[in-house]
């Protein structure tokens, strides 16, 4: 079992409903990192075995073992998210586009879990015009909000937003993002918002435009029952007393309210813990969600033992029984 350390990214956009899980007095918490190995962060290891090193460190020691090594990092990313205000109306690249636009092999889907419901009671998602040049025009215009759909959502919803959507929290929202380890955001527009330096913030609407996908929207389903996406799944876990990892892969636990303790040390809302085979985490009947990755070996994928019934693959709900196998398309 490794316990990691939460980050603290501020952003114009956040606010300070994160500051009791942060030990930070910022009023402009946008992201509180539970999990992330990135190249501009990465969780430190506060306590377990391979305390005082990174999540990296963790995870090169350990892909081979659990048939990641195809990853050069973990390939997704955890973190609690205040929308103070409305976040840019920005795009991630899909798989084609990371290639084409950043030489590089994956793109970024994510998956949101509402935990409080915007002010507006939806967030923006899609375009209304499936031509680019018409959406380029509104954007040199200044009527970018004019051509943007929304998408009804509320507390207890959950929302998978494929690469090439177009999207944005808006005012009030408070989520748990689960991302794929792509770095890449391209905005089209932020609201003539200023940076740090009193400089406005920069946009890359060319990048965006050749990433949109006008077709594309999401939905927003019931966030209950275990959610199976190409790279991660998740679950929400109610009234647990605790949860032991009984599968042949690490996951990760996070609360999402409440307290617990390990050994010596307080475990709050927003820090994840890693659990590897074997490992049990007592839950006192904190509301929490679980995290792992998708893997496979060979030509065939790892049971997750305790999927049953009814899922989401890919953001699409599909039947599935105990120790079934999933196929990811890569």
């Amino acid at each position: 079992m490794q316990i990691l350390q939460p980050i603290v990214h501020e952003t114009v956009w956040g606010g300070s409903f994160l500051q009791p899980f942060s030990y930070s007095e910022s009023e402009s918490i946008g992201h509180l990192y539970n999990i992330i190995d990135s190249d501009q962060f990465n969780n430190k290891i506060i306590q377990g075995t391979y305390e005082g090193e990174t999540l990296h460190d963790w995870f090169l020691d350990n892909k081979k073992k659990y048939h990641l090594d195809r990853f050069e990092k973990l390939p997704f990313l955890t973190a609690l998210v205040e929308a103070a205000d409305n976040l840019s109306i920005q795009v991630h690249p899909d798989d084609d586009s990371a290639k084409a636009l950043e030489n590089e092999s994956f793109g970024k889907n994510e998956s949101f879990y509402i935990l409080k419901t915007p002010e507006m009671g939806a967030m923006y998602n899609g375009v209304l015009t499936k031509d680019k040049n018409e959406f380029r025009k509104a954007i040199e215009q200044g009527k970018t909000l004019n051509y943007i759909d929304k998408l009804e959502c509320k507390q207890g919803d959950y929302v998978y937003i494929v690469g090439g959507t177009l999207h944005a929290a808006t005012k009030g929202t408070i989520t748990f993002e689960i991302e794929e380890n792509c770095e890449h955001t391209y905005r089209f527009y932020d609201y003539d918002r200023l940076d740090s330096s009193g400089k406005p913030r920069q946009l890359q609407v060319e990048k965006a435009l050749s990433s949109l996908k006008p077709e594309l929207k999401s939905q927003s389903v019931p966030a209950a029952g275990k959610h199976i996406e190409r790279m991660y799944w998740s679950e929400i876990l109610e009234d647990r007393e605790e949860v032991k990892n009984n599968t042949e892969v690490f996951f990760f636990a996070i609360l999402l309210e409440g307290e617990t303790q390990v050994k010596d040390l307080k475990i709050l809302p927003g820090t994840a813990v890693l659990l590897e085979p074997g490992d049990t985490l007592i839950l006192n009947k904190n509301r929490t969600v679980i995290v792992g990755p998708v893997v496979r070996r060979l030509n065939e994928l790892f049971p997750i033992s305790y999927v049953c019934e009814s899922t989401q693959v890919d953001g699409r709900n599909r039947k599935l029984g105990v120790n079934m196998y999933f196929f990811i398309p890569y």
